[in-house]
């Protein structure tokens, strides 16, 4: 670790309120999509075949989807925090910035998955 060095103030802030503010627009946006101020139709949500297909199942995609949305991108916007203020040491820089995106990614990855399943069981149901 001696070889390498800290990223610094200015870089460390970018990248956290990158992190911040991404995963609070998710979490936002998801919210915003139960509450029915986001719909199919804006380019917000979370968007498959199948979460498009009804507001039925726009909704309970968004609504399976918020249990997983809320730890694991309100932990990366914590981690997006955690960026910012450990931008002078290399080691906790790297695994704050590692956290935050591996629970950004992990958020991301589990409402288009979560989501789309439950869209399809909503739209299976309608038949």
């Amino acid at each position: 670790m001696e070889s390498l060095q800290a990223p610094g103030t200015g870089m460390a802030v970018i990248l956290g309120v990158m992190l911040l503010f991404g995963n609070l627009i998710a979490l936002y946006a998801v919210r915003a999509a139960i509450q029915g101020r986001i719909t199919p139709e804006t380019m917000a949500g979370i968007r498959t075949n199948a979460t498009r297909a009804t507001p039925a199942a726009w909704e309970a995609a968004h609504r399976a989807a918020w249990p997983w949305a809320l730890p694991l991108n309100g932990l990366g916007a914590v981690g997006g925090i955690a960026v910012m203020v450990t931008g002078t040491s290399v080691a906790p820089f790297l695994a704050a910035a590692g956290f935050a995106i591996v629970c950004t990614i992990a958020g991301a990855l589990a409402q288009v998955i979560v989501g789309h399943r439950a869209a399809t069981r909503e739209l299976d149901r309608a038949r």
